[in-house]
């Protein structure tokens, strides 16, 4: 979004100052300077062991959190204790085969036994991620458009200042100012359609054309009209133009304009549904940890060393002997083996593309031009054999590059996404 003032401010004593105004839930020191002062130092314990470079032989900062010694971590140490029973406490098996009387075990939220921690009954209210009222996303009766507009904190203003504002955004063809001033002008006036506005984009002779694309949208995603109404069908993307100027974007396009006019009384544009999905059922509403259908076994993914093509491990782990490249590098310049064209200490060595021989190119040759065996040659476009990318029959048009898109789509030179959103 333009007009933005990215300047930073000055602070007041010429320099950068810790803010220690703020004191940690956990402790109430505060890292100051040996005089007490504001020096922006950290206390001891607040600092890396390997602050000063002696890190020793240890992977990455931290160490065994089982036997301290910095130079492992606790997957590796070698005094680490046998895994025990969650339930009985024993070493000899796991909590799912477990065969003695389940133990009472503390509820994480309120530290009382006789229930899990999603039972709990003084667990926090939940929080819808719409609205941020008392309820959950899926029971949320709060207009989608009415809290995405809120959450981008779109200003109130009138509609007849906003529409001035998306004249002058459409006239300079920002796209982001375009975005923001629809979204403002949909605030003052929720009543407003997609449809309704690209009627007056074309009675207007707007730069903007509203562009209603038929595109996949994932299930945990939503098309949100300007009303608010979830599921529609089409996706609402801004353009520059009413035809697809690139292949690219010509697919889900409508075919007339009037077929675009039909389509946007059915658009909108994506959002996260905020609602869960269940990894072991695929089913929205819930996690996998709530999931009454049985455990679904997934498949593991096989590990294939890229060396020695064994499985259960990986190539830096394999003892095998390195693989030998299949073919010697060859010089480009000088065409021997052994080194590559950036550190070939030769001349460079010509070879003729008519004759083959080496010593002079094919604008020096003095043979007769060898025809073109144009069964040999590989189109660069359709990869079809029997002509060259200047002879294609399937070459694009002129008046088919270039152009813009996008709701988010927005398109070349203008800039933005591919996936259809705001």
């Amino acid at each position: 979004m333009s007009g933005w003032d990215v300047a930073p401010a000055q602070a007041a004593d010429e320099g950068f100052q810790a803010d220690n105004r703020f004191e940690s839930k956990k402790s109430s020191k505060v890292d100051t300077g040996a005089d007490g002062g504001n020096t922006f130092t950290f206390a001891d314990e607040n600092v890396s062991r390997h602050a000063n470079g002696n890190a020793g032989d240890a992977p990455h900062d931290g160490g065994c959190r089982n036997c301290g010694d910095p130079a492992h971590f606790v997957r590796d140490c070698p005094t680490k204790p046998p895994m025990a029973c969650y339930n009985c406490g024993e070493q000899d098996h796991m909590s799912a085969e477990c065969t003695k009387e389940r133990v009472e075990r503390e509820c994480y939220g309120c530290h009382k036994t006789g229930h899990l921690r999603s039972e709990c009954p003084d667990q926090p209210a939940k929080t819808c991620n719409i609205c941020r009222g008392d309820h959950i996303a899926a029971e949320c009766t709060v207009s989608r458009m009415t809290a995405h507009i809120d959450s981008l904190g779109i200003p109130d203003m009138p509609a007849d200042d906003a529409w001035k504002m998306l004249e002058a955004a459409d006239a300079d063809k920002d796209v982001d100012d375009i975005r923001t001033a629809m979204l403002a002008y949909a605030k003052a006036h929720p009543a407003v359609t997609f449809e309704e506005l690209e009627s007056v984009f074309r009675g207007s002779e707007f730069n903007t054309h509203l562009i209603a694309k038929q595109q996949e949208v994932a299930d945990t995603h939503t098309i949100v009209n300007i009303q608010g109404q979830i599921d529609q069908e089409f996706v609402v993307s801004i353009q520059f133009s009413a035809e697809p100027r690139r292949k690219a974007f010509a697919e889900g396009w409508p075919e007339t304009p009037e077929i675009n006019m039909e389509r946007l009384a059915k658009a909108g544009i994506t959002m996260d549904r905020m609602v869960q999905k269940c990894r072991n059922c695929e089913q929205l509403g819930h996690a996998s940890r709530d999931c009454t259908e049985e455990k679904r076994e997934r498949e593991k993914k096989v590990v294939t060393c890229a060396n020695c093509s064994s499985e259960g491990h990986y190539s830096r782990d394999c003892t095998n002997p390195r693989k030998q490249p299949g073919k010697p590098m060859e010089c480009k310049n000088c065409y021997e083996t052994g080194h590559k064209a950036a550190d070939c200490p030769n001349e460079r060595v010509l070879i003729c593309y008519n004759c083959d021989a080496r010593g002079h190119s094919k604008m020096d040759c003095l043979e007769p031009r060898r025809k073109v065996d144009w069964s040999t040659v590989q189109c660069g476009t359709c990869k079809e054999m029997g002509h060259s990318y200047k002879r294609c029959p399937q070459a694009p048009k002129d008046d088919e590059e270039g152009g813009e898109a996008g709701f988010g789509d927005v398109a070349g030179d203008a800039g933005g996404a591919s996936n259809g959103g705001w």
